[in-house]
């Protein structure tokens, strides 16, 4: 397997497992149909007499018939749903959920409207709780975002609901729109790819110049067009990239979990601004993280030091704190990060929170005091002056030079 097709399966289990999360429900993606529908019924059928629909022959009849690329919602008579989708050699399976909780007398209703003895009442109502309550709208967002990260796309647009009666699973879909060109999907392969490397690389530029022009391509084959799920999938591929990079598993795992701790927060946003603005120091971190790596031939103490300051550059960390922390005494780390790096722990914290605050400046609308505190600083006039130190302009000057 190529370098390229394995990082791809890489992210598609990643999105994967990340989609399972999102959703608090099964999601299984599968080249073995049969296998995974076996599966399905063993685990999320009722039983083959109340719940046909969810037997291994109906889906798998289903799926045999269904096009490809195309969001299919089946919803039975319990008032179970699932959803699936299929291109090449893949099927995408999410669910079973529900739409509708299950309020007092509803599961009566349900059995008596298809005429199912009450003895199976507690069972029903067991079984029916076990499953998260979804709107069809997130599910079918979730798997338009697998779609893309596959490479693929979403052919309609929008959820094909298909109501199963009586265990028959009847599609009744027509005419497809037509979906996106060879060319434009190899395009954003290529993309992808670039974005990827320069990641590895370390090229901040490069990176998020590929990750501009991904942004720009057509709605119904950019991710980064769907809030939460698109950003979820930059944050694993850039993930993949900074390890193939040589990034250290503990630095890869504590930028991603800062970031996907504050993608909760941000990541619904209707601000394009404010996404692409996270989004961007997001992989500008990666990167840069990368880069020191791979660029500096650092001795392992001072290493470990930056390391130390980078995963932590938002809150104070004095030499007498790392020295403890790194089990050696201050006049070791100050002497041997001098003669490393040529600047004192100080001036490094200095220019990493100046360097992080420019990134932001550029590519974000917070007001400079916001950016003072985020890089650390409570006090925004010396945050000015540390800046104007490091670049020789003012935080607003800087900005207005580096903006459109």
């Amino acid at each position: 397997m190529s370098t390229a097709s394995a990082d791809h399966d890489r992210v598609l289990t990643a999105v994967v497992s990340a989609l399972s999360q999102v959703l608090s429900c099964p999601v299984t993606l599968t080249t073995d149909v049969p296998a995974a529908l076996a599966t399905f019924q063993h685990d999320h059928c009722l039983s083959s007499q109340l719940q046909p629909a969810f037997t291994a022959s109906a889906l798998r009849e289903f799926v045999r018939d269904m096009p490809t690329q195309v969001v299919h919602e089946v919803e039975e008579p319990l008032g179970m749903a699932v959803t699936l989708t299929r291109w090449d050699a893949y099927l995408l399976v999410i669910g079973p959920y529900t739409h509708e909780p299950l309020y007092p007398g509803a599961a009566e209703e349900v059995l008596r409207t298809l005429g199912i003895p009450s003895s199976q009442l507690s069972q029903y109502k067991l079984y029916r709780t076990r499953y998260p309550i979804l709107d069809p709208e997130h599910v079918h967002r979730s798997a338009a975002a697998l779609l893309t990260a596959a490479g693929t796309e979403d052919a309609m647009g929008t959820l094909l609901h298909i109501k199963a009666e009586g265990g028959s699973i009847v599609p009744g879909f027509g005419e497809l729109p037509q979906s996106a060109s060879t060319t434009v999907i190899e395009e954003r392969y290529r993309l992808e790819a670039d974005f990827m490397d320069a990641v590895a690389d370390g090229s901040t530029e490069q990176a998020l110049t590929a990750l501009q022009r991904l942004a720009g391509m057509p709605q119904t084959i950019s991710y980064l067009n769907t809030p939460f799920l698109g950003t979820t999938i930059l944050r694993i591929m850039a993930r993949v990239a900074a390890q193939r990079g040589g990034l250290p598993a503990v630095t890869i795992d504590a930028i991603s979990q800062q970031y996907a701790q504050r993608l909760h927060r941000v990541g619904h946003t209707v601000d394009p601004q404010r996404t692409i603005g996270f989004t961007g120091q997001m992989v500008t971190d990666f990167c840069q993280n990368v880069r020191r790596h791979q660029q500096r031939s650092l001795p392992p103490l001072v290493r470990r030091v930056t390391d130390e300051i980078d995963l932590h550059l938002t809150r104070d960390v004095s030499t007498a704190e790392l020295a403890e922390r790194l089990g050696v005494s201050t006049s070791t780390i100050a002497r041997r990060f001098k003669e490393a790096t040529g600047t004192t722990v100080a001036g490094y914290v200095a220019h990493r929170r100046a360097e992080r605050a420019a990134r932001l400046l550029a590519t974000t609308s917070q007001s400079v005091k916001d950016i003072a505190v985020f890089v650390g600083y409570d006090d925004a006039n010396y945050f000015v002056k540390v800046f104007r130190g490091e670049y020789g302009v003012t935080p607003t000057a800087y900005r207005d030079a580096h903006t459109r």
